[in-house]
């Protein structure tokens, strides 16, 4: 079947207004592409707290000229320093700030989601050639010879020449082309907070990123909004079944504290003394899919995958938002080059499904290294430290993912 003359065309579609359809929208306006950028909610906002961007993602951004935007944006942790949560250890540390620019060419940074989904949104939407249209929810996806048609929820019909599904975990758009089975649930639970950096004692502070190791749970803080805030996750393996995936899992506020006193208990007292002044947390069951391949691909047709809607992860190298913004890349790379949108995005995704397999594959590994029961007990906690915890030992298990290029990475 044609594209109908008659129908709304555009040369692409991005479905999902979250960080890596801006990532994508972004990247593509840059190559000189005109595309709308659909979004199912009508206000745009980002749920979430904290998050991280490894010197891969921030490398390409500099390159596109937006480093010191970036870098005003966030904050850049001088350390991250590793402990054990039943006494406070120190477990390793691995220096970042100014170390990592030297040996990466850019920083590691975080921020609160919303200020970099906002910016991103932002760069995109200062290029002419891209059209934001909030409350679209897409309802039907029909593959035509020449294109895709898209019908939306009391909207009009909309033909695009290709589109780019970035609909995140739940995406309508990748079960209406792989048909595949819903997320599977991890047995992981995010417990989040940000708590204000002026009321906090100065051990909490610090410019770094803390890491506490336990078993079967770990928890993280870094600051956010140049400092002023700090986010505080608790990451632990429940048992418990989640209703659904995603920010804001209803629970109680009675009942989350329970959750987190529970599994930390008999930690040292400075981190149990920091959770306690928590007054709210956000709870986010994880989920994740298994890598795609030959059988599940990333591009079908006209129709690509990209950032969770493809490869959905747990949050364990930090890895989720550079690798939407490295798929970006290499789309927009891959229709610039190439004229027919079907061998573009099937080279898009032959370029991306072995990195991105990787870093799935390496999240979920790093549950073992950060609920590690060997960190239970002194006895067999220190052998473990010295073999994986070594400043050189954290460093080597980074290096893969920090050096890569994506700008030279074969299409």
């Amino acid at each position: 079947m044609a594209l109908n003359p008659t129908h709304n065309l555009t040369e692409l579609a991005v479905v999902g207004g979250g960080i890596g359809g801006w990532a994508a929208a972004l990247a593509l306006a840059r190559t000189g592409a005109k595309l709308k950028v659909y979004e199912q909610s009508a206000q745009v906002t980002e749920a979430g707290a904290g998050i991280g961007l490894g010197p891969n993602a921030v490398r390409l951004l500099q390159a596109w000229g937006m480093g010191q935007s970036l870098r005003d944006l966030g904050c850049a942790p001088e350390a991250l320093v590793a402990r054990r949560t039943q006494d406070g250890q120190l477990v390793g540390t691995l220096p970042m700030g100014e170390a990592f620019v030297r040996r990466y060419g850019a920083p590691y940074l975080t921020f609160h989601r919303a200020d970099l989904h906002a910016w991103l949104m932002q760069s995109a939407l200062q290029h002419a050639e891209v059209q934001f249209c909030p409350a679209h929810r897409l309802v039907q996806l029909q593959t035509l010879s020449q294109g895709v048609r898209l019908q939306f929820e009391h909207g009009p019909v909309t033909e695009a020449q290709a589109l780019v599904a970035a609909d995140g975990l739940h995406s309508v758009a990748r079960s209406m082309v792989c048909g595949d089975a819903p997320p599977r649930a991890t047995g992981h639970w995010a417990y989040r907070t940000l708590l204000p950096m002026a009321d906090l004692p100065p051990r909490w502070r610090a410019p770094q990123i803390g890491l506490w190791l336990g078993r079967r749970l770990h928890v993280v803080h870094y600051p956010v909004r140049g400092g002023q805030s700090l986010n505080l996750v608790v990451l632990l393996e429940s048992h418990r079944t989640p209703p659904q995936a995603g920010w804001d899992v209803p629970r109680s506020q009675d009942d989350m504290q329970a959750d987190v006193h529970t599994a930390l208990q008999g930690s040292c007292a400075e981190l149990i003394d920091l959770l306690s002044s928590v007054s709210s947390w956000r709870t986010w069951a994880l989920f994740d899919r298994p890598p795609l391949n030959a059988a599940a691909p990333m591009a079908q047709g006209r129709v690509a995958l990209l950032g969770d809607a493809a490869h959905p992860m747990l949050p364990y190298l930090a890895q989720g938002a550079a690798m939407a913004i490295e798929d970006g890349f290499m789309l927009a790379r891959a229709l610039e080059v190439e004229s027919d949108p079907i061998q573009a995005l099937q080279r898009y995704e032959n370029a991306r499904r072995e990195r991105t397999a990787r870093i799935v594959n390496g999240s979920s590994g790093n549950t073992k290294r950060f609920h590690n029961p060997v960190l239970s007990e002194p006895e067999t906690a220190r052998a473990y430290v010295d073999r994986e915890w070594a400043p050189d030992k954290i460093a080597e298990r980074y290096e893969w993912i920090y050096t890569y290029d994506v700008t030279k990475a074969i299409l």
